[in-house]
């Protein structure tokens, strides 16, 4: 018997690194590792002496087209402040961009560049502004009134939680640097009240398929939950209770810190 013909498609990755006339720090040593789930970018990032970090760039060139780190699924050692040193660590999980495959040759730059020159991802979102307010990005969304920017997908840790588990996940996405961020915090009860505010204020809240969660995804978030995410504030007289959001009419009250709630990762951005 014949067996069918299997078309074998080679990858073929082109590094480049560009110097940069007013940024001392140079990436070196770049290895790489391609999987049918991600791509693996490890370089060493030097400097001169008593300098302690730069910020990096990365850009992808697919079929002609120019991909900036907050257009893709990206975590790791880019973006603003990345310490000097070996082994930094880029993981960019393709499939969730390209859920089609990759059958095409294509660039990648990962470049050091003064602090200055990184992209404000809440002026410039990749993919545009929902609501008028809502600078919709790859993994991200920021709400400019507030200046905050959050996790674009609202349950990425997938199942509800007890809060000092909230608190390890957030640890985790640090050491990742989930899209390119180390400084992702459980929202404060102000934070999250900011998100509802605006909701209830445009008249969601009220009636079925017109809930606060709807709201939120009608701005461009993705995943969201109708229920109760957490707040790290506690109640100042019952420390074990914390503040939590509820997204079907965006009432906000103390519970529990064993109970099970989502969490929705957010940060603030400079």
């Amino acid at each position: 018997m014949k067996l069918p013909f299997l078309p074998v498609v080679i990858l073929q990755l082109f590094f480049l690194t560009l110097s940069h006339p007013v940024c001392a720090a140079e990436i070196a040593n770049i290895r790489t590792h391609f999987s049918s789930t991600q791509l693996t970018i490890e370089y060493d990032l030097l400097g001169k002496s008593g300098e302690k970090d730069s910020s990096v760039e990365v850009v992808l060139e697919i079929k002609g087209t120019r991909y900036h780190s907050h257009m893709l699924s990206l975590s790791g050692d880019f973006g603003r402040s990345i310490t000097l040193g070996k082994k930094r660590l880029i993981t960019w999980r393709h499939p969730q961009d390209f859920p089609e495959g990759l059958d095409t040759t294509f660039k990648c730059i990962v470049n050091a560049i003064p602090n200055s020159s990184v992209g404000n991802e809440g002026v410039t979102p990749s993919e545009g502004f929902k609501n008028s307010y809502f600078a919709v990005n790859k993994q991200t969304v920021v709400e400019t009134r507030t200046r905050l920017m959050w996790t674009r997908n609202a349950n990425l840790p997938i199942k509800p939680m007890k809060q000092k588990d909230a608190q390890n996940v957030i640890g985790k996405l640090n050491r990742e640097r989930y899209a390119g961020y180390n400084d992702w915090r459980v929202p404060t009860q102000e934070d999250i009240e900011g998100l509802v505010f605006f909701g209830k204020k445009a008249g969601w809240g009220t009636i079925f398929g017109h809930f606060i969660a709807d709201y939120l995804a009608d701005c461009g978030f993705t995943a969201v939950q109708s229920g109760n995410y957490w707040t790290a504030t506690s109640v100042e007289s019952v420390p074990e209770r914390f503040y939590v959001a509820n997204t079907w009419n965006g009432n906000i009250r103390p519970l529990a810190g064993d109970n099970y709630y989502y969490l929705w990762p957010v940060r603030s951005i400079q």
